[in-house]
């Protein structure tokens, strides 16, 4: 993990799911040090939990994540190499749409070219 003089932090997890905790409290942390109340931060927690479960799901060895701290946002972005025939479970991806459609202000969620991706935003304001 890198925390550069740009306000981002660099964090890359090996697909194992007790890893995950490390993200959601990076995610806890910054989303503190950015300003966000005790309610926003729970939610930043949640979204990026639900994102790398999506990423542990189809990912082959890691998982490469990348927290922005800026003015008036936080923004987390997910990667890691998938197989070929990767694809996420339907069920449990219904429900994080859910999840994630009321604990951040913007996300995507891909899965094309042997590659997972996500990019989440929470805004501090």
């Amino acid at each position: 993990m890198t925390d550069g003089p740009d306000g981002v932090v660099r964090l890359e997890l090996p697909i194992e799911s007790q890893y995950i905790r490390v993200a959601r409290l990076v995610a806890s942390g910054l989303g503190a040090s950015a300003g966000l109340d005790v309610d926003a931060v729970d939610d930043l927690r949640i979204a990026v939990d639900e994102l790398c479960a999506a990423l542990f799901e189809v990912g082959a060895d890691k998982v490469e994540l990348t927290f922005a701290v800026g003015i008036d946002e936080v923004e987390v972005t997910g990667r890691t190499e998938t197989a070929a025939t990767a694809a996420f479970e339907p069920a449990r991806l219904v429900l994080s749409r859910q999840i994630l459609d009321v604990a951040c202000d913007h996300y995507s969620l891909s899965l094309d070219g042997g590659y997972a991706r996500f990019t989440m935003r929470k805004s501090t304001r």
